[in-house]
């Protein structure tokens, strides 16, 4: 059997979402017949977060050429780049190219290819606003201050922007870009990027639970999982839930950690000590599935932020558990045929009517959540065809068994 050689790229080893689905992604090709696998990221280099570095990385493109001359990948898989890389990468990416002939793919874990930051949010009077499609590749973002750090780093930060794009156009660079969600391909198309195939991320459980079912109970168990940071909307659901005394939550479980945690905790210390509000911390991915299912009644996805395909509603779907959604101007569609989701507005009786609706919700007796497209094995069958490796899908489901059962 032909072998390939598949080089997966990738800012950081551990960090994030995109650090999970990065070495998910190195794993599940891995599995495959006939296909290698080498890994990239600022592990394979001496890595300096100075300005200057995440600005044009040359030490990463100094390692990414030798790594491509020794290895001689016939496919290149891009998770992040621009967060420690640098554009600097796609430069030897797009030189190489030529010399080795491989095909290139990028997996879009944010907005950085079509607005000035990755979050397609905007700042007025101290608020954020966030960007209309319609908006996207038109002169009138040029307007908005897409940077909080005052007007000077802002325009700095477009400028940037423009200088990257101008010498590194990673719609001509990439043959193809994987996007996690529609909403995402509907983005790049609006920031007029044609070559995008929809690829939903794989859920780092392979097995589903039966869903909690929960009878003749008041009060619920709410997690939320995730960076403990403005965009993701921790302080503004507590701030919900106090307005209506918790109303039917028992206690609210933050499993995570981040740059607004201390401030939220001395902010509800009267909460955490009266034990409505618990503080796990960052858990390795393992115990945390575990400490969810044995903690939580349902989650809860508060972000005040763009989110683009959060895996947390089919995680915890596949734990049995399903997810409060709050719901602002862009309607969040990611996850809408898994069956768990229940909207709230940040208005108390939204909430309070949420929460009835989840009380009924968990009290279903059948209740059925479809997670099948995010399994493990379905993320490596469409990769391995979008990739063009000539995989079979039967020979990809076994090894991929046989790898959960190793």
């Amino acid at each position: 059997m032909h072998r390939y050689r598949v080089l997966v790229i990738n800012d950081f080893v551990q960090q994030g979402g995109a650090e999970v689905v990065y070495r998910q992604s190195a794993e599940l090709l891995r599995a495959m017949p006939g296909v290698e696998v080498e890994c990239f990221d600022t592990s394979r280099f001496e890595f300096n977060s100075s300005l200057l570095s995440k600005s044009w990385n040359v030490a990463a493109a100094r390692a990414l050429k030798q790594t491509l001359i020794t290895y001689r990948p016939h496919r290149i898989l891009v998770h992040n780049y621009h967060n420690a890389l640098s554009a600097s990468v796609l430069n030897v990416i797009a030189r190489y190219k030529r010399e080795l002939g491989y095909t290139a793919y990028l997996t879009c874990h944010d907005y950085h290819l079509i607005y000035y930051n990755t979050t397609l949010h905007y700042h007025v009077d101290g608020h954020i606003e966030h960007l209309s499609l319609d908006d996207l590749g038109t002169w009138q973002v040029l307007k908005l201050r897409a940077s909080a750090k005052g007007a000077v780093h802002d325009f700095l930060s477009k400028a940037y922007w423009h200088a990257m794009r101008a010498v590194c156009k990673p719609e001509k660079i990439f043959d193809q870009i994987l996007c996690p969600s529609d909403f995402m391909q509907e983005a790049l198309h609006r920031g007029g990027i044609d070559n995008t195939v929809v690829l939903y991320n794989p859920s780092a459980l392979t097995v589903a639970n039966k869903p909690v079912n929960v009878r003749d109970r008041e009060r619920f168990n709410i997690a939320f999982v995730g960076r403990v940071a403005h965009d993701k909307g921790l302080g503004e659901f507590i701030e919900l839930a106090r307005s209506i005394d918790f109303g039917r939550i028992k206690c609210l479980g933050v499993f995570g950690d981040g740059p607004d945690r201390e401030a939220i905790e001395q902010r509800y210390a009267s909460l955490v000590e009266s034990g409505k509000l618990v503080f796990f911390g960052r858990l390795p991915q393992d115990r945390l599935f575990s400490e969810l299912r044995r903690f939580a009644d349902a989650t809860v996805l508060p972000s005040v932020g763009i989110e683009i395909a959060p895996l947390v509603i089919v995680e915890a779907a596949m734990l049995g558990l399903p997810t409060l959604v709050r719901e602002g101007n862009h309607r969040l569609a990611f996850g809408d045929g898994v069956g768990s989701k229940i909207t709230y507005r940040d208005e108390p009786n939204s909430l309070r009517g949420a929460l009835n609706d989840l009380a009924a919700h968990l009290a279903r007796p059948e209740r059925h959540y479809d997670v099948s497209e995010f399994l493990p094995h379905c993320y490596a069958e469409r990769l391995a065809n979008i990739m063009q490796l000539g995989v079979a899908p039967q020979t990809i489901e076994h090894a991929h068994t046989a790898a959960g059962h190793a």
